[in-house]
């Protein structure tokens, strides 16, 4: 019984954890790093913001892209949830 709590235990802490890495042209050059918060409403079925990797990157033609849930996104999730609301990071490294 422990073994099986603790099954799904480690299932709903790390479940949702991804991350995606996107790259464009040569990928990242420098180290400067720009991190936005994407929100959805009815549990990412309704985009609240638009996040646009290119309008971030600016005049940069080499990039990278990393969208995932951190571990702040995954703990306010929680709490916002209950009302619908959940958040991703969106990260472009220029």
């Amino acid at each position: 019984m422990k073994n099986l709590l603790l099954v799904v235990v480690i299932s709903c802490l790390f479940c949702s954890c991804y991350s995606t890495l996107n790259i464009a042209g040569t990928g990242a050059s420098k180290s400067v790093v720009v991190k936005k918060k994407q929100w959805y409403a009815l549990w990412g079925l309704v985009q609240i913001n638009h996040v646009d990797a290119k309008e971030i990157a600016g005049d940069a033609s080499n990039y990278s892209v990393k969208t995932e849930f951190t571990p702040n996104d995954v703990l306010s999730n929680i709490f916002t949830s209950l009302v619908s609301i959940e958040s991703k990071t969106v990260t472009v490294i220029k």
